[in-house]
């Protein structure tokens, strides 16, 4: 009999990453004015900045507008 541990893997070593959308390490984001007068229009816009650039992470969301 052939010992299991001698075997090569099967199958891909590495993951298949095709199918996950590509990580971005540094996003450069312009952020409209803070406007006291109307802070609803401009949290619409600031949401709309981070629907464009595809930023999902409320992490990152957060760390935007500290």
């Amino acid at each position: 009999m052939t010992d299991p541990s001698n075997l090569a893997p099967s199958g891909p070593l590495l993951p298949d990453v095709s199918s996950r959308p590509p990580d971005v390490a540094v996003i450069q984001l312009r952020l409209p004015t803070f406007v006291r007068k109307n802070p609803h229009i401009w949290l619409a816009q600031v949401e709309a900045v981070f629907d464009l650039r595809r930023v999902t992470s409320k992490t990152t969301r957060f760390r935007h507008l500290l």
